[in-house]
């Protein structure tokens, strides 16, 4: 297993000093949180990764379009590039959410269409968990692969949004495929908070992942940190939980 940390962790600060204080925390990967185009250029987190002595783990992008795959063509285009600019970078994971409109059906079909689009883009699609989308709970995994879909297509764990769902997210067993990308992060009073301050207990996480063959990314998710404590809370989380990794 690796450790990394989102961009998202940072959300005040320029995406440069979001990448260096990642560094600073002591992790050797980092998440790339897209929000919008234009995207950063190649170059300038080219430059970026090999000064702060980085492995770009995964690049995270917003929601899947909602509707039928002809009607979302062109909102597809910038999933596209976003998985260009990971693959440019040496990363083969992109991570992104199901709507909240829709049914399974179609997004379905707007799978095969971005599979299809990025063609032989050595890119895997990861797609996580979350309340009030079209992937909100196991059993939406479940029915989704049931038909089949393209190999690319992963499950990305979010430990918090499951609980907020109403399940465990140490029980993996009720997914269709072993995780492929797994945030670690908690819930405590109904807020998402960075991991080992809420639930789930991230030694019983990793003890599970590795139970059922876990071997990619933990990406540590510090929503709901201080904006002031931040970043003493990245480099302390990333000291435990190499601890913990260790010790299994």
């Amino acid at each position: 297993m690796k450790l990394a940390c989102s961009t998202a962790a940072f959300p005040a600060d320029r995406l440069d000093i979001a990448i260096a204080k990642v560094a600073w925390a002591g992790y050797g990967g980092f998440e790339l949180w897209l929000e919008a185009e234009p995207y950063p250029s190649e170059e300038a987190l080219q430059r970026r990764l090999r000064h702060e002595e980085l492995e770009l783990m995964a690049v995270r992008v917003s929601s899947l379009p909602t509707g039928s795959a002809a009607q979302v063509v062109d909102a597809l285009a910038p999933i596209g590039r976003a998985a260009a600019l990971a693959r440019a970078l040496d990363c083969g994971i992109l991570v992104t959410s199901a709507p909240a409109e829709g049914n399974l059906g179609d997004l379905r079909e707007v799978l095969r269409l971005l599979d299809r689009a990025l063609g032989s883009l050595a890119v895997d699609v990861c797609l996580v968990n979350s309340p009030g989308t079209l992937l909100a709970l196991p059993g939406d995994f479940q029915s989704l692969w049931a038909d089949g879909v393209p190999s690319r297509y992963g499950v990305a764990l979010d430990p918090a949004r499951a609980l907020q769902a109403g399940w465990d997210p140490t029980g993996l067993s009720e997914l269709p495929d072993v995780p492929r990308y797994v945030y670690l992060n908690g819930l405590a009073g109904g807020r998402i908070t960075p991991p080992g301050q809420g639930e789930p207990d991230p030694e019983l996480l990793l003890e599970a992942l590795r139970a059922a063959g876990f071997a990619g990314t933990l990406t540590v998710d510090l929503e709901g940190a201080d904006a002031w404590a931040v970043e003493p809370i990245a480099k302390e989380t990333r000291e435990a939980l190499q601890t913990w990794v260790r010790q299994g």
